[in-house]
């Protein structure tokens, strides 16, 4: 299953990237404080509610939770910038501040960085405890944690790349790696912040990311499918056959193939569009193959024997069995038999020919048939 796990949230609440979120993804995970933790309300209307319906919730085991805790720990190794910790007397740079389950973490793990005065207790949903940090801190623990609960086979999804290319940047720029970094920190204090850097490990997911998220658009753009609409979006997901699940794989399949090659750091920007034309060059002409091989596939049926059976029929009917008052019986059954036969071979037929194209996905979903 083509799985992702979203983070840094317990909701995704942009509906552009949900959007996106259903076309590409078999299930979006988000990481979730406990069994039952009830996320829709988060959601503003109803249809919003349907899309969360494809994300489920991913409450985080002891054993990831532990190995989360071993990364934090080992990031906080070393002088840390007063300016990170939490100011337990005030709340006058609220803003700053980054809100957390205390369940999605080892009380171990809280309690550690408590004592660092990097978080502090506040009640902020509800009734829930949470534990407030900076906020750089506390997107780093949740990419992390997102991180232990996706292992090796799941991909880990921002909506959040904003936030964390800032705090990229502004890591670079302490750890002396920016070009802006004129008059850099110390050498100790360098290395804890390219730890930092390293222990973050979203810069390539982030730009992973970003070069989905162009990738898709593209295909949008060449399916002419901007007016899409979400319930043309929840048609193609509600569609359970094996088949459906299938033609979008394919199409997953076809993005990600080019995914490594555009999110690579080496890219210069010229480079990127070229990267970016050449794809979507290759989904043009395979929109236009499809295009051409129904076009095929139906004219084959127009000009197949059982269409011909179908139209002789009645006629054969009224003209040989005409005095035994059975020839217009006979002759619809002949023309019924010889339509039905041919409807079951269209369809395989068809079938064969979206198999073959990542963007009969796509065009399954626009609700505009033209073969």
């Amino acid at each position: 299953m083509f799985t992702a796990v979203y983070y840094p949230h317990t909701a995704i609440r942009d509906e552009n990237f949900l959007k996106h979120g259903l076309l590409y993804w078999d299930e979006i995970e988000f990481v979730s404080p406990f069994d039952g933790y009830d996320v829709l309300p988060r959601y503003p209307d109803s249809m919003m509610r349907e899309l969360a319906r494809f994300t489920k919730p991913r409450v985080p085991t002891e054993d990831e939770k532990k190995k989360a805790h071993a990364e934090i720990i080992d990031l906080l190794t070393g002088d840390l910038p007063s300016w990170l910790q939490v100011d337990r007397s005030s709340d006058a740079d609220d803003y700053n501040l980054y809100y957390m389950f205390k369940d999605k973490l080892l009380p171990e793990t809280w309690a550690e960085l408590k004592r660092r005065n990097l978080v502090k207790a506040k009640r902020g949903h509800g009734d829930f405890d949470d534990y407030v940090s900076h906020t750089y801190l506390g997107l780093t623990m949740m990419a992390i944690l997102a991180r232990c609960c996706a292992g090796t086979l799941k991909h880990t999804i921002t909506d959040q790349n904003d936030s964390y290319y800032a705090l990229l940047k502004h890591l670079q720029f302490l750890s002396g790696e920016s070009e802006g970094s004129s008059a850099p920190l110390d050498e100790r204090s360098q290395q804890t912040f390219k730890r930092w850097l390293n222990t973050l490990g979203v810069t390539k997911s982030s730009a992973e990311g970003d070069a989905r998220q162009t990738l898709v658009s593209v295909t949008l753009d060449v399916i002419d499918a901007k007016k899409l609409t979400i319930g043309d979006l929840l048609k193609l997901r509600n569609d359970k056959t094996k088949f459906a699940a299938e033609l979008r794989q394919n199409y997953a399949q076809a993005v990600e193939k080019q995914v490594a090659q555009l999110s690579d750091p080496a890219l210069s920007a010229t480079d990127s569009k070229a990267v970016v034309d050449d794809f979507r060059r290759a989904m043009q002409q395979d929109l236009d193959r499809l295009y051409d091989e129904l076009k095929w596939t139906a004219v084959k049926t127009v000009l197949s024997k059982e269409v011909a059976v179908a139209i002789a029929a009645p006629l054969a009917g009224s003209a040989a069995l005409i005095a035994s008052g059975a020839g217009s019986i006979l002759g619809g059954a002949l023309g019924a038999a010889a339509l039905g036969k041919l409807a079951v071979e269209y369809r395989t037929s068809r079938k064969s020919v979206f198999a073959k194209h990542p963007m009969a996905f796509l065009y399954s979903g626009k609700g505009v048939r033209l073969y």
